[in-house]
Order: C-alpha cells, then sequence, then structure tokens
C-alpha cells in the first residue's frame, strides 16, 4: 500500500537488508493492529452489546475458549445415529446411499486428529459449535460429485467441499476403503486451500 506511510520519512527510504527487520516488525503492527483498529473497536462494540465485556473478567482464559469455541479437552466418539439425523445428504444420494452408510461408518472411527482435520477439510473450522453436528449451520450437505462425462471413474478423483456451506462433494466412491483413503488425503491436502469447482 504505497499510500500508508508506515514511519515518518517512510514513504522517502528504500528497504535494504539493514533495516529489513524493522520494516517487517512496522508492516506487522499495521496489518494486526492500527489497520484493523476500527473494525476491531466495532466487533468489541457489538460484542459489548450483547453480552457485557467487563463480565469476562469472571472466567479464565480456558472457560472463555470452551465456550465460544466448544470442548476438545475429551474426545467424544462421532455417533454414526447422530450423524444420520444431522447430516443431510441431497443431490443423488439419500440416507440408504451405500456412499452414506461408508462415510458415516468412516466419520464415527475417526479418532480425535482425524475429526480435527476433517472438520477443518469440509467446515472450515477444526471444531464443532456446542451441539455438535446438531448445531451445525447449515447442516453438514453431502452431495453425488458429478462429472462431465459418463467415462469418468469416480475412485480417481478426491471429495471437494464448500466450507461456506458446509457442503461436501462426495464421489461414488466403489469401497469403503478407497473412501476413506480419498478422504484422509483431501483433509490433508486441501486444508487452507481455496480452489473454484
Amino acid at each position: 500500500y504505497p499510500n500508508i506511510e508506515l514511519r515518518k520519512g517512510g514513504r522517502d527510504m528504500s528497504v535494504n537488508l539493514d533495516n529489513l527487520a524493522n520494516y517487517v516488525s512496522l508492516v506487522s503492527h499495521w496489518m494486526l493492529i492500527e489497520g484493523v483498529s476500527t473494525q476491531m473497536e466495532a466487533v468489541r462494540e457489538g460484542f459489548n452489546s450483547v453480552f457485557p465485556i467487563s463480565s469476562l473478567g469472571m472466567f479464565y482464559p480456558d472457560e472463555l475458549d470452551q465456550i465460544f469455541c466448544g470442548t476438545v479437552q475429551s474426545f467424544i466418539p462421532w455417533d454414526f445415529k447422530v450423524l444420520s439425523e444431522s447430516c443431510k445428504p441431497d443431490h443423488g444420494y439419500n440416507m440408504e446411499s451405500d456412499s452414506i452408510t461408508n462415510l458415516f461408518s468412516i466419520m464415527a472411527g475417526y479418532d480425535q486428529d482425524e475429526q480435527r482435520a476433517f472438520l477443518q477439510f469440509v467446515t472450515g473450522c477444526p471444531r464443532l459449535p456446542i451441539g455438535s453436528f446438531k448445531s451445525l449451520t447449515p447442516p453438514l450437505t453431502i452431495v453425488k460429485k458429478t462429472f462431465d462425462t459418463p467415462e469418468v471413474n469416480p475412485d480417481d478423483y478426491l471429495p471437494s467441499v464448500m466450507t461456506c456451506a458446509n457442503y461436501l462433494k462426495l464421489p461414488d466412491y466403489s469401497s469403503k476403503k478407497i473412501m476413506k483413503e480419498k478422504l484422509k488425503l483431501a483433509a490433508a491436502e486441501g486444508q487452507y486451500c481455496f480452489h473454484l469447482s
């Protein structure tokens, strides 16, 4: 941003090895503090209108984390029945589809790290809200990933997602084993990526 002067006379200074660390420090300060101070004050005022910030002092930091982000201290396996009641198959899938049954079975077998990776991939957040899948808004929707030509083998493709809508585009894999491998790969390789699909 050439119109932002990070320090007095900074516009006329070149960045070199001697002042690089100072420049990085000033840019970081601008991006994280000064540059967003107006927005952060608006967030603070909005939050304060719902819950007085002065009342937060009664909580320990880990309690606030638990209130706002959900519990992470204890591992709770996902239940097949809860998944089937909370998630929504659509556009080519229904509750009786083999792919949906396989998906819920795979998810019910996840350990804590696998749960976090899956959630990060599908929702953009490594944790569920308080209330688990039943409180996910919008609900996790699983649709059949379609292809332009019928010769395509779904086993050759990874699932994709629309994190803003909690929307999983799942190919109709030929086996549960292949689905588990593809979900694991997608969750590991697809985190923090943005591609149009």
